[in-house]
């Protein structure tokens, strides 16, 4: 939402960078690409060359090559979280995916939350077997819907009984478990009414089994199967008025199950939260390896430290074949981000959370009293606003609000000129 372009360098800063503790390692490897997905990934159905045995041991080798060499870079780890996200991870040959779990053990810290992204389909008791034996502790399941009647719109592979066959088989083993859903996926015309009942169906299947759930309502991206299909009238898309009753009855059976709300996006029994996303939402910085993966590097000002000097996002180049080459190659996608853009950042995370803005951090970082650089939009809402020791956050009930509220920031942000 920032109103100016990032800058673009080929070049990195010779300051000290602040602590990294977290690492995402991206595998883009999928069975097949979903109708609503326009992730970086790589699809069996479309490139079935990159699913043998070979490639995907080279591709595993280059992510251990470039997490020794960007966390010597960085002075990043040990890592307190370690996310496998994709694409699908679970889609790997079981070997690989325990070869790269394994090799990148040395980087994690004790105690470290470690999660594996998986497909339902995917899932099996060897897999599972193996994973038991190694440091990882989580496993995030994409289940999207348990409707019969909602799967074809979205053309996964699997179905509705490989999520509650999959459910069924994690919770035999002593990981963590969190499922994703997606809410306001498109319907036949005359079958839309039953679209809150179907969402609720499922969330009610799954509280009574899971700890986390995180429900994205479904953004319909450009140029996708599934934006095309509503765009023709083939399928029809819930309006807003209809999201926000669902949200709602959504959060009231969730509450009601004990789960809490911590994010916009996210709920968890209480000691079950995601550790690896709250440090995105805290704006930590994390190493971000494999083809596609983005880091965010946080470097302190060489004059006022420990305050942030200059914030920078790489973004890995999106494709596999040449980051098996070279892994280790500093890609030409690197913003520096400058001071407003970064604090905004901040205010934008902060705010996603119940707990809400680290005020202190902020003025640790910035050198600003986040009270002072906002306060129209918090008289504004005030209302909504709930203030603590350090934190000033939305009540969980006007997340509703939240991109109206982010506006006003940004636009005082904009009046206050900061550098």
């Amino acid at each position: 939402m920032s109103s100016e372009a990032p800058q673009v360098y080929l070049v990195l800063p010779e300051t000290k960078p602040f602590p990294i503790n977290s690492l995402y390692v991206h595998i883009p490897f999928c069975a097949g690409r979903c109708s609503y997905c326009d992730f970086f990934s790589v699809s069996a159905r479309n490139c079935p060359q990159v699913f043998s045995l070979e490639y995907e041991s080279s591709y595993v080798d280059a992510v251990l090559e470039q997490t020794q060499l960007w966390s010597e870079k960085f002075d990043a780890g040990p890592f307190s979280t370690i996310y496998i996200g994709g694409g699908t991870p679970s889609v790997l040959n079981e070997g690989v995916l325990e070869r790269l779990v394994k090799g990148l053990e040395p980087y994690a810290a004790s105690g470290c939350e470690w999660t594996v992204e998986a497909n339902p389909e995917s899932v099996h008791k060897s897999l599972l077997d193996m994973l038991a034996k190694t440091k990882v502790t989580r496993i995030s399941l994409g289940v999207q819907t348990l409707s019969h009647d909602e799967w074809p719109a979205l053309q996964r592979v699997g179905s509705v009984e490989d999520s509650k066959r999959s459910i069924d088989l994690v919770r035999e083993y002593p990981f963590e478990l969190s499922v994703d859903v997606l809410a306001g996926i498109p319907q036949p015309q005359g079958r839309t009414e039953a679209w809150q009942s179907i969402l609720l169906g499922s969330l009610e299947y799954l509280a009574e089994r899971v700890s986390h759930i995180s429900l994205y309502d479904l953004t319909l991206e450009e140029g996708t199967p599934l934006q095309r299909q509503v765009a023709s009238g083939a399928l029809v898309s819930p309006n807003a008025d209809a999201m926000a009753e669902a949200r709602d009855a959504a959060n009231a059976l969730l509450a009601s199950r004990g789960f809490q709300r911590y994010e916009v996006s996210n709920y968890a029994r209480s000691g079950h939260e995601c550790r690896h996303n709250l440090a995105y939402w805290n704006m930590r910085p994390y190493l971000g390896v494999g083809s596609g993966a983005v880091s965010t590097i946080q470097y302190c000002d060489p004059e006022e430290e420990p305050m942030l000097g200059t914030m920078v996002r790489i973004t890995g180049r999106k494709d596999s074949a040449r980051y098996i080459a070279k892994p280790a190659e500093i890609p030409p996608e690197i913003e520096y981000i400058d001071r407003k853009t970064a604090l905004f950042e901040f205010l934008m995370m902060g705010f996603r959370t119940a707990r809400g803005v680290d005020t202190q951090r902020i003025s640790s970082l910035f050198g600003v009293d986040v009270a002072q650089i906002i306060p129209s939009a918090l008289a504004r809402w005030k209302p909504g606003i709930v203030r603590g020791r350090h934190c000033i956050a939305l009540h969980t009930r006007n997340f509703d609000i939240l991109n109206r509220f982010l506006v006003e920031c940004l636009e005082e942000l904009d009046k206050g000129g900061l550098g």
